[in-house]
């Protein structure tokens, strides 16, 4: 039974056109061609003194028998004949899978008279460019192969080295002897050349390790075969890896490529397993093992990198080797020395430029102040697996800093340090940082955690099961470079990222791609608010990238249009300025964008639909000193709710009390110098019964002109959230107890102060005790004790969806000890995001 090997191969890929370059690149021994219509063959090409072969041409079917008789072993002779019988031969090419090509094995005698396997392919037709009738067959020497996969093992006794079973080729130490050997007894230059088979653990699980032995075997023996043709060695490292030392000028490592390549070829995909070669050319002075070291230099940069699968060794490469190491040396040596530290570059909000976050930095100052910048020593520690070190470091030097700025009071703005692939994978990251934040006291959220994109692509199981730790230990984790690698989609839907950062490279292209940068940024930002994610914007340095970046609704900023990266002594003295800073921490806004087109198109709304989605609008006109409402809708007639409408639509500022028809004016005027975002105000109007009701109108200029200002107004009625605003400041005022509502929302609670009639007791506003609640500091004025108890206990209440009450001391005004109780009652309402009314009663005698 035929087999397919290759050429099925290359068949079902459609790949014919490959099939002749392929034999043509192949290492065959023979190459006979047959013509079947005059019955005459002839030997194109065959190494001489090998097989025996008395007459290289002549009557094809003569030729076919005595080789039946005589020269194939007579257990293959039968089905040798069956195969090459010119009677059937052609229709057998016919009938083969796929159609024009057969592949089989026998024995054939050699000169020595003894019988070795060969691989026989024959092709036809003109797929192949042949004549109608004539026939290729080339024969393939595999005896080496078949040694192998039989598990021989063969001794050179001679040289006293122990061949591979499989390959056939001296390993590491008899390589390197028998190698070093050449180089000093030779003159003249030598090339070795270094040979892994990237992706072969893959290739192992996809076609078997059958199959996989069955490459090495093949390659070895070509290996071999080289290495004898060209006077050099050849050698075989383990796994996937080979060596051949061969004098310069030999042989070209291109060639060596594609013959690795075909045998690749005959078992896999051509495309998909590519072997990479580094080379390195013997100097005077050089070991081969010094040789070694530069062939295995070069393919490193072979490695991976699917355009160029040969890479010559340079002195760049070892001058680079070399300062590598002086740079990590140097590294350990700052790192004792106090050299290693940390800036801080401050993260923005957009709109109002106050601080809500920070970066960790890492900066190496040399102890003379001179800076060594992170691209000169940081990629050296992430080639060489040190990076770890620095990042650990950084940590804690971070957590440090966060625990002094509680003890000084400073407002503690979350901090976000960085973590690496390379850190996931050396060791428990969600540990550690739970273990730093118990070393230092300070609360989970003063860190924040950010992992690169490029990382959540090496791993993924890895990355997700820390991720999924870290977010389940409290910690909020930030995707950084956003948008950069080939997987970000994939990682926001299973990591479960809690804010992404986006670089405003996109904003910095030429004229020929900006408008696609653009589209890019968009897209991106505008999945994000879908998504409910908050999105940071680093690298960000002009006024025209932030006014953009403010225009698609982006919340946050980092780069230097607002702060450059800073000292921590800098970043403290920024944040001990409270109208600096906001502590309301990374919040995500809704998509809120309408396509105007769609938005417009009468198919897809109807009048009724649009005023709901619209609400009250009417539109206003300005001249002189009146302002009028020249047209409204539906639902701003049904809001005003007044009789007689139509008597008070001129002269709108009559009906309001003279200090709120200022407030009209100013809207108006500030909505006329900001057309883009228009402007608002509150404003009390009269009843026809005397009462009055309190609208929040928003004003956007339509058309100005000499004569008049038209503006369009939406307006919502504020009067009992007004109202209530007031009784909220009566309680406060008159209620001896402090009320709290804790808030849920997000995975993220948070507290909102109704009340605080505990003001003068506890020595704290309204305002600086939801502040304090909300940073965490509040609670470290509770013992640590009664703290981790209502902590335990709020969380506890909301898991359960129960009621609770406690008792514990708190440290008030200049350090006096209250007494309080605590009673906390359950909401049990799915659709508010209000959790819990908790009230606190002082109880001290």
């Amino acid at each position: 039974m035929e087999t397919k090997g290759i050429l099925s191969f290359f068949v079902n890929r459609n790949l014919l056109d490959a099939i002749p370059e392929f034999l043509e690149h192949s290492s065959y021994d023979e190459l006979i061609e047959i013509n079947l219509v005059n019955d005459s063959y002839r030997f194109i090409y065959n190494i001489e003194e090998k097989y025996f072969s008395p007459v290289t041409e002549g009557a094809y079917r003569s030729f076919y028998e005595e080789a039946a008789k005589y020269l194939v072993h007579p257990e293959d002779s039968v089905r040798y004949a069956e195969i090459m019988d010119p009677g059937t031969l052609r229709d057998r090419l016919e009938k083969s899978e796929p159609p024009g090509t057969l592949e089989f094995q026998f024995r054939v005698k050699n000169l020595e008279d003894q019988w070795k396997w060969v691989d026989s392919i024959i092709v036809s037709g003109a797929v192949f460019g042949l004549p109608e009738g004539v026939l290729h067959c080339y024969i393939f020497d595999i005896q080496q192969i078949k040694d192998r996969e039989s598990g021989k093992t063969k001794v050179d006794r001679g040289k006293k080295i122990v061949l591979d079973s499989l390959t056939g080729l001296p390993t590491n130490r008899d390589f390197f002897n028998a190698a070093e050997k050449l180089l000093k007894e030779t003159t003249g230059e030598w090339m070795m050349i270094v040979i892994d088979l990237e992706q072969f653990k893959l290739f192992n699980e996809w076609y078997g390790f059958e199959t996989g032995n069955k490459v090495l075997a093949r390659i070895g023996a070509g290996l071999s075969k080289d290495a004898e043709h060209c006077n050099g060695l050849a050698g075989y490292m383990g796994n996937d890896d080979f060596c051949l030392m061969i004098p310069v000028g030999k042989l070209h490592p291109e060639i060596l490529f594609k013959h690795i390549r075909n045998v690749l070829d005959r078992y896999g995909a051509s495309f998909s397993f590519l072997p990479a070669l580094g080379v390195a050319c013997s100097k005077s002075d050089d070991s081969v093992m010094r040789l070694h070291d530069k062939a295995e230099m070069a393919i490193a940069n072979a490695k991976g990198n699917f355009k160029n699968r040969i890479w010559y060794f340079d002195e760049a490469m070892y001058n680079k080797l070399e300062n590598d190491y002086k740079t990590l040396a140097a590294f350990q040596n700052a790192l004792g020395s106090g050299e290693i530290t940390f800036f801080l570059q401050p993260q923005c909000d957009v709109e109002t430029g106050k601080i809500v976050g920070a970066e960790a930095l890492a900066r190496w100052i040399r102890k003379d102040g001179s800076m060594v910048m992170p691209g000169d020593f940081v990629p050296a520690l992430e080639n060489y697996g040190f990076i770890p070190d620095l990042d650990k470091f950084i940590w804690d030097e971070v957590a440090k800093w966060c625990k002094g700025c509680i003890d000084k009071e400073y407002p503690l703005l979350p901090v976000s340090v960085n973590v690496s692939a390379i850190d996931i994978f050396t060791f428990d990251v969600p540990q550690y940082f739970a273990s730093l934040v118990r070393q230092y006291r300070i609360p989970k959220h003063a860190l924040k955690i950010e992992i690169t994109e490029s990382a959540c692509g090496e791993d993924s199981d890895s990355v997700r099961a820390a991720v999924h730790a870290l977010r389940s230990n409290g910690f909020v984790v930030l995707m950084d470079d956003f948008g950069s690698g080939y997987s970000s989609l994939n990682m926001l839907h299973e990591l479960n990222i809690d804010v992404i950062k986006l670089d405003a490279r996109f904003l910095r292209f030429d004229n020929t791609v900006l408008e696609k940068g653009l589209h890019i940024l968009e897209s991106v930002v505008y999945m994000a608010k879908s998504m409910g994610l908050p999105t940071i914007v680093e690298g960000v340095e002009t006024r025209e990238q932030k006014e953009y970046l403010m225009s698609l609704g982006c919340q946050y900023i980092q780069g230097f249009y607002y702060y450059r990266p800073m000292p921590v002594t800098e970043f403290e003295a920024l944040i001990q300025n409270r109208r600096n800073v906001d502590l309301g921490g990374f919040r995500a806004k809704a998509n809120e964008e309408f396509r105007l087109r769609e938005f417009l198109n009468d198919t897809v709304y109807s009048d009724a639909m649009l005023n709901n989605i619209l609400g009250p609008v009417a539109i206003y006109e300005w001249h002189g000193e009146d302002v009028d409402i020249v047209r409204y809708n539906q639902k701003f007639y049904e809001t005003v709710d007044v009789k007689n409408f139509h008597h008070r639509l001129n002269a709108i500022q009559r009906f309001m009390p003279p200090e709120d028809a200022a407030a009209l004016f100013r809207a108006l005027r500030k909505a006329v110098g900001d057309r883009m975002n228009g402007a608002s105000e509150v404003m009390t109007f009269s009843r026809l019964d005397g009462s009055f009701v309190k609208f929040l109108i928003h004003f956007y200029l339509l058309e100005d002109t000499k004569e008049v200002k038209r503006f369009y107004g939406s307006a919502r009625d504020v009067t009992e959230i007004s109202d209530l605003s007031n009784h909220m400041k009566l309680l406060s005022k008159y209620l001896s107890d402090c009320v709290i509502l804790l808030i849920y929302r997000h995975g993220r609670v948070s507290f909102q102060v109704a009340a605080q009639g505990l003001e003068k007791e506890m020595g704290l506003t309204r305002e600086k005790m939801e502040a304090e609640l909300n940073s965490g500091r509040f609670f470290y004025r509770i013992g640590k004790d009664d703290r981790d108890r209502i902590t335990a206990e709020i969380k506890r209440s909301i898991e359960n969806r129960q009621n609770y009450s406690a008792q514990f001391d708190m440290a008030g005004a200049e350090g006096k000890i209250l007494s309080l109780y605590l009673k906390s009652d359950f909401v049990d309402e799915q659709t508010s995001d209000v959790k819990s009314i908790i009230s606190i009663e002082c109880r001290q005698e």
